[in-house]
């Protein structure tokens, strides 16, 4: 099922009762700064939630009963597909392929007094067409070691470069068993997504070459259902264990990579990435 992900303000809501029927994942606090342009708050309780594919619908048109009217507030939550964007007596469910249905929405937004640097903007990168992008890239790039690394871009750099229709896919780094890096996606050569990474052995003992042969075949057997930035979740081969453990998705994750042998983790990455705008 493809269900919508996406925040809620309380103090949005004139009417809060209708939270009882949402599936809260987290909620958080945060302090209102003068960028927030809300000077009538000091703080505001924030709740990312999810919402059922099925009841996206339904669920769009309650809250936009229970906004309060005035402010400009809003309400959003997405998919890979479409994006609810939720003001007070109106609902739009925008196409995330289409800019104009974006276009539309802000037209609204601002007319009703939503900040322009708060309202959502298109996006011509759909979730569902990096992940394929990047599912590919990664079997071409530095996990298959007959692929030939690209010409450097800076001094000491390794680098690898993949390309396919609109999207390029850079992928940079420094160093071996101590190394640091980043992952570009272009589309039309602008920067739309990325990923920052620092890896380490924890073992002295481990060399460039060992950790190359235990990591490239877990990086080659793909991501499986995982978010495709590394590997699968686990990947085994005899007294090696791969694990890559991630929260969030393409749009806003961290991750992190481990390498165990017998049972004795000897190599670690961290990550994290999302969407360039």
């Amino acid at each position: 099922m493809n269900n919508y992900k996406g925040d809620i303000i309380e103090e949005s809501l004139s009417d809060k009762s209708v939270l009882k029927d949402i599936n809260i994942i987290s909620t958080k606090v945060e302090k209102v700064t003068n960028e927030h342009q809300t000077p009538w708050l000091l703080q505001w309780t924030l709740d990312t939630i999810e919402v059922e594919e099925g009841q996206a619908s339904s669920l769009a048109e309650k809250l936009s009963k229970a906004l309060d009217s005035d402010h400009g507030w809003y309400i959003d939550y997405r998919n890979d597909e479409y994006h609810f964007v939720i003001f007070k007596n109106k609902v739009f469910k925008i196409d995330r392929s289409k800019k104009s249905d974006y276009d539309e929405m802000i037209k609204y937004g601002l007319s009703v007094g939503t900040p322009d640097y708060q309202l959502p903007n298109f996006s011509d990168l759909p979730i569902n067409v990096l992940d394929d992008f990047l599912r590919e890239a990664n079997l071409n790039t530095y996990a298959n070691k007959n692929v030939k690394k690209a010409s450097p871009l800076r001094p000491g750099s390794r680098d690898y470069h993949f390309e396919k229709g609109d999207l390029t896919y850079h992928d940079t780094y420094f160093g071996a068993t101590k190394f640091v890096g980043e992952e570009i996606v272009y589309k039309n050569s602008k920067p739309a997504w990325g990923m920052n990474y620092y890896g380490f052995t924890v073992s002295n003992e481990i060399s460039e070459g060992l950790f190359d042969a235990i990591l490239r075949p877990a990086l080659m057997s793909g991501s499986g259902d995982n978010i495709p930035v590394r590997g699968p979740k686990e990947f085994i081969n005899g007294e090696w264990k791969y694990t890559f453990n991630t929260d969030g998705n393409l749009a806003n994750f961290i991750g992190i990579e481990e390498i165990s042998k017998n049972g004795e983790v000897i190599c670690r990455l961290h990550c994290h990435g999302g969407f360039i705008e």
